[in-house]
Parts: C-alpha cells; structure tokens; sequence
C-alpha cells in the first residue's frame, strides 16, 4: 500500500440497503468487477438487493467508494435452539488502500453491536470462501471456527456443522453440496481472476491452514465457496483481553511476530498479486486487534 494512500483519509459507515445511493452502487461495482471473472451489473444487483446493509469506504477528498462489504443479518433454530447470524458477503478494497484499518474496525464495531443486542442467543459470523486469503482472515482471528485444520474440542466441530448446514440451506439451497460441504454455483459463477489468489506449494508447506482451504475446496479456481463460520462467544472474547495486546507487543515492540507463510505470501509474482498477498496479510493484522469481539 502506498504511504499516500494510506495517510488519505476515509470516512467508514453502516448503510441499510435502502439507503445505498445509485452512485455509491455504480462505484461498488466497477470495484468488484476488477477483482472478479464471469460478473455482471445484474449478478451484482441481484446479490446486493439480498443483503441487509453495506459498510462503505469512502475517500474524504471526493466522496469516492474505495472499499465496501455487504452484510445480512438473520436467525435459524438449528437442534431446536435458536442461533443469530451476520453473513458476509463481498468484501473488497481498493488495491491502494489495502491495509487501511478502517473497514476493519467498523465490521467489528457491527459484531460487538450485534452481540450486546441479544446477550444469551449463539451469535456467528457467516462467511463464505472462495479464495484462501478470505479463510485466513477467519483463521487468524477467531479462537472458535469452522472448518478447523485441527478440529474444535468437545462437541463443537459437530455443533458448528450443524449450524453451517442450516444456514447453506436457508440461503443457498439450489448450490449447497451436503457431501462434500461445498457451495458450487456452476461454471458460469463468478471467480477470482487468476492473479489474486494463487495457492503455491511454498504457500501450502509454510501455511496448514493454507494447505488445508485447498483439501477441502480443490475446485476453487472454478468459484466453489466453502462456507464457514466463527463463533462470537465470551469465551473468545476473554481470551482476546490476553492475547490481543501480547501479539501487539511480539509485532511492535519485540518485531517477533510475523504469521506462517508470510514472506512467501509478500514475494511479488505480478502486480496485482504481489500487492493483494500484502494486503491480507495487513487486513489479517488489523482484525487481529479486535479479534473476536
């Protein structure tokens, strides 16, 4: 990210969907069409209009979208317990603002706002993934997850397989694949461009949970999502009080942490992958800060 860039202010905010202006829709758009293949205006549209708000990023100077993800909140019964979910669905930035924290703090100012609403209901964060560095920001920074490299101790890995099925069959019956936990969507569905997100060997021997997104979704070239979900519990948030500040310390202060896979990831390959392979990992660091909240 450029230091330019990154000192240019922006202004982060919670749009409901009825109050996203025709401009700021033309913006998201030519953003989202530069990151993605097999896209369309009406693709965009039709997403967009399923969504319950948008978080905008824009450039004080002129107003400009640099940034934007959309959001959709929901309940399910799942084992006849109720849970309360946020689904994320696009969540892209503009290649010179990558690292810019903004984003970052409001999705989590949005999580913490959620989770006070209702106190005593299972709250989640949805996600689904079609590319590993979208997986690596849930791995990074939620202690309770799904899939999990390792599992989840106890009963959770069941419990979470079970919430993930139900929310693949509420809101993607027609593309949810039981066997295998995948969402395909078909040939024609949108994909990340060739350069944004490849998974090499070095990556996969210096990252497992790199290694592990390709095991359980080896069709992602061709747009498969795996859909995931991480748990905003207290017991995580407890943990972040200590955690949290240490990994601050051990990254500015001691200059010792620094996650698996990192140098591969930062090695320039082209253009645009060398700069999204920084930016996740800036992302990564700046969700680190609210981790689980």
């Amino acid at each position: 990210m450029s230091s330019a860039a990154q000192k240019e202010k922006v202004s982060t905010f919670f749009r409901p969907i009825q109050a996203v202006t025709v401009t700021h829709i033309k913006q998201m758009y030519e953003l989202y069409a530069s990151f993605y293949e097999n896209t369309s205006l009406d693709i965009f549209l039709s997403d967009l209009s399923k969504k319950s708000g948008v978080i905008l990023v824009s450039r004080k100077s002129d107003d400009r979208v640099v940034g934007f993800s959309t959001q959709t909140f929901f309940d399910l019964k799942v084992d006849g317990k109720r849970v309360r979910g946020i689904f994320s669905g696009d969540t892209i930035i503009e290649p010179a603002y990558w690292g810019n924290n903004a984003l970052a703090n409001t999705f989590y100012r949005r999580l913490i706002i959620e989770r006070i609403k209702r106190p005593f209901v299972p709250f989640y964060w949805f996600l689904i993934s079609k590319g590993y560095k979208t997986y690596l920001l849930m791995t990074n920074n939620f202690y309770n997850y799904y899939p999990k490299v390792d599992g989840n101790r106890g009963d959770r890995n069941a419990r979470y397989h079970n919430i993930t099925e139900a929310y693949c069959q509420q809101l993607f019956p027609e593309a949810f694949d039981q066997q295998r936990m995948l969402l395909d969507f078909g040939d024609s569905y949108v994909r990340l461009k060739g350069d944004v997100a490849e998974i090499t060997p070095e990556l996969k021997a210096a990252n497992p949970h790199i290694a592990f997104f390709e095991k359980v979704n080896p069709d992602w070239r061709r747009g498969t999502e795996v859909p995931c979900l991480a748990a905003c519990d207290y017991e995580s948030l407890f943990r972040s009080i200590v955690d949290v500040p240490w990994k601050w310390i051990k990254k500015h202060i001691l200059g010792t942490h620094r996650p698996a896979g990192l140098d591969l990831a930062d090695k320039p390959a082209r253009g645009a992958a060398a700069s999204a392979s920084s930016a996740s990992w800036d992302a990564d660091d700046a969700l680190e800060r609210s981790k689980a909240s």
